[in-house]
């Protein structure tokens, strides 16, 4: 929900500010007694508990802010949906039910196994179900829940039943759900792992990395998040212990809080890890010099295929390498792509186009591949795009190589001034520049025998990074260090 909806309806003093920093939600409501008489005027006396209920906060919880709250419980949704819109209402609809309910007694349920014998030609016949049945509604009158527990209906002891409808179905066991962004953090505050500043950062930076990528809204493991793991696992199985973890978290928080000596926390952590970062160094072995076996023959030579991990991930290739250097991507599961032919013919030697696929996507290669190296780029539907056009020459000489000349490319952002010596000379100038280089090369000021002079006249203006107090400080203790030591 939007803070400005919220913020909409605070600034109507329907809703509290959320600005003052409280243990709990309820006991930093200034009218609580509010709350109390609205329980038991308009729902019941038998709705309010014995003492008023406190919620503690949980443990490290950085208590920010006190709960939103209505600022009167006797401004109900209802009263005041005329002067709100329909999204404001839902939310105001939200908190004032909520927090009403939160200061209301609990609900109470009988857990109830009934019996049900039915009597059949090959004798009686036992069902048998479990549930419960509500006794006293509580909170959930007004804040309704959801239970895996079926609902029974209040029954006694030789109640006649009928049958309504009889269905066969089986049920199998099914694997844990894959995380989304809202099942990882709940799994990251139930092992005490970071804190609710840092679990955006922490599903940001696996993604980041290339670690996990988001599938339907769920996260699947990529290869180099699954090598990355089994590697840190091997050689670091304490840091990559969740109790670990959780027990250096406690650690930085008594630091924090009771002032525990952090040397010997360091100590602890640094002793240990440095053996294991020594014995890493030295046996280690880098990804991409393992192989794994495969279910594929070679479809060149006859041998096996292994798998092999690159830059751009998991991939198959020939066991015979370098002798057979066939190779060919595959799926997640492992699966061979196989590279289909398609309709178009290179353009350079006329044999067919294959499709494959690359780290930027989809492309079309030639089939004699690496003897021709021609490529075809295509779009999201598979059809090819025109060629980039030829660099434009505009007959400028470059100023930094000095024998290459300055061509027009074209990119995403439009067009641009660079040598024609790219890669070995990566000289940009923008395009707006063309008419002045040309007036200047006339003239025979250009090009220039040094990048200052070019600078000056292309108008560029260099970046000063300014000075603080703090770095002016610390240069002048380093300047007067090393006096000192000359001295």
């Amino acid at each position: 929900i939007r803070l400005t909806l919220r913020s909409a309806i605070a600034n109507s003093a329907s809703l509290t500010a959320a600005k003052i920093s409280l243990a709990f939600a309820a006991s930093g409501a200034r009218n609580l007694a509010l709350f109390t008489l609205y329980i038991s005027a308009n729902i019941g006396e038998d709705y309010l508990p014995v003492k008023p209920t406190l919620y503690s906060a949980k443990k490290g919880a950085q208590q920010a802010h006190e709960a939103i709250r209505p600022t009167d419980p006797d401004l109900t949704p209802d009263d005041i949906r005329q002067f709100l819109s329909d999204e404001q209402y839902k939310l105001y609809d939200l908190v004032w039910r909520r927090f009403v309910a939160c200061q209301m007694a609990a609900a109470q349920w009988d857990t109830t196994a009934v019996e049900i014998e039915a009597k059949t030609s090959i004798g009686p016949c036992r069902y048998r179900a479990t549930g419960r049945v509500l006794v006293f509604d509580g909170f959930t009158k007004i804040w309704r829940t959801s239970s895996n527990d079926p609902y029974l209906p209040v029954m006694k002891t030789g109640d006649r039943v009928r049958t309504v409808d009889i269905k066969a179905s089986g049920h199998f066991t099914k694997p844990p759900a894959r995380y989304t962004e809202a099942s990882l953090v709940k799994a990251l505050e139930k092992e005490g792992i970071g804190r609710p500043s840092t679990y955006a950062s922490i599903i940001t930076t696996i993604q980041d990395r290339k670690y996990v990528e988001k599938i339907d809204r769920k996260f699947h493991a990529t290869d180099i998040g699954e090598v990355v793991t089994d590697k840190l696992c091997e050689f670091f199985p304490r840091v990559m212990d969740i109790a670990f973890t959780r027990h250096m978290e406690d650690q930085l928080d008594k630091i924090e809080e009771q002032h525990i000596d952090w040397q010997g926390v360091l100590g602890e952590f640094y002793g240990p890890f440095k053996e294991n970062l020594d014995k890493a160094a030295e046996d280690m072995k880098h990804a991409k010099a393992e192989t794994t076996p495969s279910e594929y023959e070679c479809p060149k030579c006859g041998k096996e295929m292994v798998y092999r991990f690159g830059k751009n991930g998991r991939f198959l290739s020939c066991s015979a390498y370098p002798e057979c250097k066939f190779a060919c991507p595959c799926d997640r599961e492992g699966k061979m792509i196989k590279e289909a032919e398609s309709e178009h013919k290179c353009p350079e030697c006329g044999k067919p186009m294959m499709h494959k696929l690359g780290r930027f996507g989809p492309f079309l290669g030639c089939s004699d591949y690496p003897t021709c190296k021609t490529i075809l780029n295509v779009d999201k539907d598979g059809n090819v795009l025109p060629p980039k056009p030829p660099p434009e020459p505009t007959g400028i000489k470059c100023y930094k190589c000095k024998s290459g000349e300055l061509v027009i490319r074209q990119s995403k952002k439009g067009p641009f001034m660079g040598c024609n010596k790219f890669p070995r000379c990566r000289t940009i100038v923008s395009v707006k520049q063309i008419d002045n280089l040309k007036k200047l090369q006339a003239e025979g000021t250009w090009p220039p025998e040094t990048r200052e002079q070019a600078d000056i006249l292309l108008g560029r203006k260099k970046t000063v990074k300014k000075t603080t107090k703090k770095t002016a400080k610390k240069t002048a203790k380093k300047t007067a260090a090393k006096a000192s030591k000359k001295s």
